[in-house]
């Protein structure tokens, strides 16, 4: 093996292991919070002893950011079948799946609720990264969507901040434990109307009230 390739063996063994300790850090942190939590315990939730930590990330709060910075969302989730969606009942198995359905981000999620949203800098770092990507992503769907016919013709970033807002605000019950998704009737019911409301909007199509 030449020295390329052992150093870029090495790399990929150290993102492996930041991101075990990110993962680890995330679910102690939705747990504890981000102040009670110690870099003793989230060590010992990634299995390794609390000084090699330090050989990965110098504080507790490098390891914050670095969630902040890298953490996944519910639409990166669904981006890839979302990459296919051709008409409105495959946007209502997306509604369902993103709103009613905990994913494997949920800690990291619960994370910056936690934190992200009372630091202002963080919140900064989070949106100008992380989501600013997010937004351009769900933009290039709604913009297909427009030229495919199916969806009417708008600004494509305002209509895809619009819409990871109003997912992001009905997943917070789930998000936060206080909703449950074990009907499968209600899940589909609240994936209808989910759907209804963020294609359509409240008015009717003529906007003039019955008389």
């Amino acid at each position: 093996m030449n020295e390329r390739d052992a150093l870029a063996r090495r790399e990929r063994r150290v993102e492996r292991r930041q991101e075990e300790i990110l993962r680890a850090a995330a679910s102690v942190f939705a747990t504890k919070g981000y102040a009670q939590a110690t870099t003793r315990e989230i060590a010992a939730a990634a299995d390794m002893a609390e000084g090699s930590l330090y050989n990965y990330f110098s504080s507790k709060r490098d390891i914050l950011v670095a969630i902040i910075s890298r953490s996944p969302t519910p639409v990166d989730r669904l981006m890839v079948e979302a990459e296919g969606m051709t008409d409105r009942e495959g946007f209502v198995h997306l509604i369902e799946r993103a709103v009613l359905e905990p994913g494997p981000e949920q800690p990291w999620i619960r994370t910056i609720i936690k934190e992200a949203w009372t630091d202002d800098e963080l919140f900064r770092q989070y949106q100008a990264g992380h989501m600013h990507e997010t937004v351009i992503r769900v933009a290039g769907l709604i913009e297909r969507g427009i030229t495919a016919g199916w969806l009417r013709p708008m600004d494509p970033v305002y209509a895809a901040q619009a819409l990871i807002g109003a997912l992001m605000a009905s997943m917070m019950p789930l998000l936060r434990h206080t909703g449950s998704s074990e009907d499968p009737g209600v899940r589909e019911r609240a994936a209808h109307v989910t759907a209804d409301l963020l294609l359509y909007g409240l008015m009717k199509p003529n906007g003039t009230p019955d008389v």
